[in-house]
């Protein structure tokens, strides 16, 4: 991530790309495609010689390439492994408990990964009434999967039919719909959806895709985690308080596995909590009268994080006989983090800072070309003890195409906080409509999102979604403009 050091106002610059020309072509008959990273709309719903069809859409191998879903294969990387922290935050504790693994595909882009949403935006406007579906009606695989999208405050937003969050289920988007949402795959494995589109006709009676099947390979699935158990030796039979508890876990048969997390549980209590900082094959402590019953297991993990092996519990023995524990001394340590410390800090991603819109297509009340995408994500890090709060604005300049020109104020945007530390207190700027019926658009400065002063602190992820608004008038081409962000 590029990072910029302190000043009294920090610039980035990122791009707004808009992509006019060539038309998209279905793959022909082809060996499976595998696609492990990159803009896929997994759902993708057509409408050609009146008939609705689901395909898959992807910017991969060109621009908005379709594909049958049958001759592709979405490869969920090793690389979307994350650990549940403990706690799991209450919102998201369908995805399960402290330690699990799943494989996680977030809602904003990781270019790492495939990134799969949904899109209506080839079914011309008048043909059906709001909203389609999208039904995906079977699951087959060895986990739970998990859709929904992430809000403003960070809150889990369901995007089915129903409420809820796992998979089957049914998406209901309006024409004209591009969207993108996080996925979550509870076990390694090939998962098989059954999805079928449908709607209902403007002029009545319904249209119904055929069914299609979309395959998912999670985690790196050619290779098995070698076979071995796990005991922890090193436990003495009792200890005083003072004593140093060493405690080993053992592999049983050696494996080239080293990654270890160990867990407690306190006398009386029923929860294993992880010991944070404790990753090796060895667990230290000083015994103190609070740990008499105290029992702790180690787990081992394979390289995908994957728990290989678990012991069998121990328990501390802390018995001072009734005699006062040994004298102790102690030492007072102080740190002093001045006043003026920290820095005010905007950055984005270096190799993720094009905004590919989606082709301009007429909009639905014929008198203009419309397209939509997503803001990649600007970073403001404030570390600044003060805490004296920040503005994030920015202003477009007007796009260009060779010697054609399409006015900045065409751009308008709806800001979103994506991520941001608790009790940061950032708030989104306003939305700002394009310019095509009259305004500046995004070409007069206009606010992404702020902080009172006594707020934003910590790191905050901003986004935006945008959209293009431009005269039927245009001329064919490629316009790109620059968007640039001022934090002050």
């Amino acid at each position: 991530m590029l990072r910029t050091r302190a000043r009294p106002w920090l610039v980035v610059a990122t791009a707004v790309a808009l992509v006019t020309t060539g038309a998209a072509t279905t793959a022909m008959a082809e060996d499976q495609l595998v696609l492990d990273h990159g803009h896929i709309d997994a759902f993708t719903l057509t409408w050609t010689d009146n008939k609705l069809d689901l395909q898959l859409q992807e910017d991969v191998t060109g621009s908005h390439v379709l594909h049958a879903p049958e001759d592709v294969l979405l490869k969920v990387k090793p690389e979307a492994a994350f650990e549940l922290p403990d706690p799991v935050p209450p919102a998201l504790s369908f995805l399960g408990e402290p330690g699990e693994v799943i494989h996680h595909l977030p809602q904003t882009q990781d270019p790492n990964l495939i990134w799969p949403g949904w899109s209506t935006e080839r079914i011309p406007g008048g043909v059906f009434t709001n909203p389609l579906r999208i039904d995906i009606t079977e699951v087959t695989g060895p986990g739970n999967v998990f859709l929904w999208q992430t809000g403003a405050v960070g809150n889990p937003i369901s995007v089915l039919n129903g409420g809820g969050y796992q998979l089957p289920g049914t998406i209901s988007p309006n024409v004209g719909v591009h969207a993108h949402a996080e996925w979550a795959f509870s076990e390694q494995g090939a998962y098989t959806f059954t999805v079928v589109a449908s709607g209902t006709l403007a002029g009545g009676g319904t249209a119904t895709s055929v069914e299609r099947a979309y395959t998912f390979q999670v985690g790196d699935v050619g290779e098995e985690s070698p076979t071995t158990s796990l005991s922890v030796t090193g436990l003495a039979d009792h200890y005083h308080s003072g004593d140093v508890v060493t405690l080993t876990a053992v592999q049983d048969p050696v494996t080239d596995l080293d990654h270890y997390h160990w867990f407690t549980r306190a006398a009386g209590t029923t929860e294993w909590q992880i010991v944070p900082d404790a990753g090796g094959a060895r667990y230290s402590f000083t015994a103190s009268a609070q740990h008499d019953g105290l029992a702790v297991i180690a787990r081992l993990y394979d390289h995908d994080h994957n728990v290989v092996a678990e012991s069998e519990p121990v328990t501390v023995v802390v018995d001072d006989h009734g005699e006062e524990p040994p004298p102790a001394a102690s030492q007072e340590i102080e740190a002093t983090l001045a006043e003026n410390a920290g820095a005010l800090v905007i950055s984005v991603d270096p190799d993720d800072w094009r905004v590919l819109m989606s082709d301009l297509e007429l909009g639905t009340s014929g008198d203009r070309w419309v397209s939509s995408g997503d803001l990649r994500p600007v970073m403001v890090t404030d570390t600044r003890s003060a805490a004296p709060g920040w503005t994030v604005s920015a202003q477009v300049g007007d796009f260009t195409a060779g010697a054609e020109t399409l006015r900045g104020g065409s751009l308008g945007w709806t800001p979103v906080v994506a991520q941001q530390a608790e009790g940061a207190g950032v708030v989104a700027g306003p939305s700002v409509p394009s310019g095509f019926s009259g305004g500046d658009g995004l070409s007069a400065v206009s606010v992404l999102a702020s902080a009172e002063p006594g707020t934003g602190f910590g790191s905050s992820e901003l986004g935006a979604g945008l959209v293009i608004e431009a005269p039927t008038t245009l001329r064919p081409g490629t316009y790109t403009a620059t968007i640039t962000f001022t934090v002050i």
